[in-house]
């Protein structure tokens, strides 16, 4: 160990493993809120995406309900 390895050997106690393991405790609440955030906006898009799909399965059947005539008006309701 040179006189550098040994001046820093002194003042460190101790060199934690891992994923953000040598930050400091907000440094890991930031961490937890990052991934929080990430996970949620990947829902949110999985939520918005099925609903844009769900609303445009709606208008479609209902364009094909109008185009063939199969829609909510009745007999006499047509001949009027």
């Amino acid at each position: 160990m040179n006189k550098d390895e040994k001046e820093i050997a002194e003042h460190v106690k101790v060199v934690r493993e891992g994923h953000g393991a040598n930050c400091s405790s907000i440094g890991s609440v930031i961490d937890t809120l990052f991934v929080a955030q990430v996970a949620a906006g990947a829902i949110f898009v999985a939520v918005a995406a099925a609903l844009a799909k769900s609303e445009t399965e709606t208008e479609t059947e209902t364009e094909t309900e109008t185009e063939t005539g199969t829609g909510t008006e009745t007999d006499s309701e047509t001949e009027s």
